[in-house]
């Protein structure tokens, strides 16, 4: 559902120009930009767990849960910048092909105040839209699956 949310956010956004730099061969269609890469999941799988039963309702609830359990937040409207960073870049470790992605993600989103604007604001999403758009950005060679 984590994936889900962000995935339907990145589609109004996605259609930056680096983004169609990755075309392949397996020919023309119109599905979302976000359902052609395939980013691994970012959460904490106990976060997530705990976030998920019972499953917040609405795009903001349910992110928000989980910045809030992973540290993410100082409070509502306030990102704890250096407990994302750490996060991303820990992540990248595990996923080293993602590197570039992460920096842009960390520069875009973690080191910049970032507004998605849903209909109230929402620091959580915000924040998490906005490194799903900059990692489809640069999302790496092996993961883009269209």
């Amino acid at each position: 559902m984590f994936k889900s949310i962000v995935f339907c956010a990145l589609v109004i956004v996605a259609s930056h120009a680096d983004v169609l730099k990755k075309r392949d061969s397996k020919g023309a269609s119109l599905k979302p930009l976000s359902v052609c890469c395939d980013i691994p999941e970012l959460g904490d799988p106990k976060n997530l767990e705990k976030c998920s039963n019972p499953k917040m309702p609405g795009p903001c609830d349910d992110i928000q849960c989980i910045f809030e359990a992973s540290g993410f937040l100082i409070d509502r409207n306030t990102l704890n910048v250096d407990a994302y960073k750490a996060h991303l870049t820990k992540w990248e470790e595990e996923h080293k092909s993602w590197k570039v992605a992460v920096d842009r993600a960390i520069e875009e989103c973690a080191n910049n105040q970032t507004r998605q604007y849903l209909d109230f604001p929402c620091k959580a999403y915000d924040v998490f839209t906005c490194t799903g758009i900059a990692m489809l950005k640069k999302c790496p060679e092996a993961a883009w699956k269209c």
